[in-house]
């Protein structure tokens, strides 16, 4: 398994679980604090600008779940945005992974999965732009969306 499956495998795990819900609702509740890494850092930290672009032309809020990990880790620390807008993250310097998947909470559906590779340098603002595009039922299958009974998390 490639380092992107494997890191869309921990987000796909991690929203088979009770955690997609909550950080739906997070997203659609309005603004709140910024996101914060929560590990300490080990080195300086700098600023990372996320965006991601899909498709959708959404009338309405449509929430992101977002995900990044530190290059080698088998975990990562998701965060709940919206489409079009921009999260701005204090992560320590150094090499992430980030994964979006955009959701629509009302259709029980996957609009868009989409991932890039991100370096953070201490004490700037580093942009990072994920392309969110239409998940397949191959990568749907690849990645796990599942529930713990089998069924699939998502439509299609």
């Amino acid at each position: 398994m490639d380092p992107h499956t494997g890191a869309l495998a921990w987000l796909a795990q991690g929203a088979a679980s009770n955690l997609l819900d909550r950080l739906v609702d997070r997203a659609l509740d309005g603004p709140t604090a910024p996101p914060t890494w929560p590990r300490p850092a080990k080195t300086p930290a700098g600023t990372v600008e996320i965006s991601v672009r899909h498709h959708l032309a959404a009338k309405a809020r449509t929430p992101v779940i977002l995900t990044l990990q530190e290059d080698g880790s088998r975990t990562g620390t998701a965060f709940p945005v919206v489409l079009g807008h921009t999260a701005r993250i204090a992560l320590p310097g150094g090499h992430y992974f980030g994964a979006a998947m955009v959701v629509d909470p009302a259709r029980r559906t996957l609009q868009g999965i989409g991932w890039c590779r991100l370096t953070v340098t201490a004490r700037r603002t580093s942009p990072c732009l994920i392309p969110a595009n239409r998940p397949s039922a191959p990568v749907i299958l690849q990645l796990g969306l599942r529930k713990a009974d089998g069924t699939p998390l998502f439509r299609l």
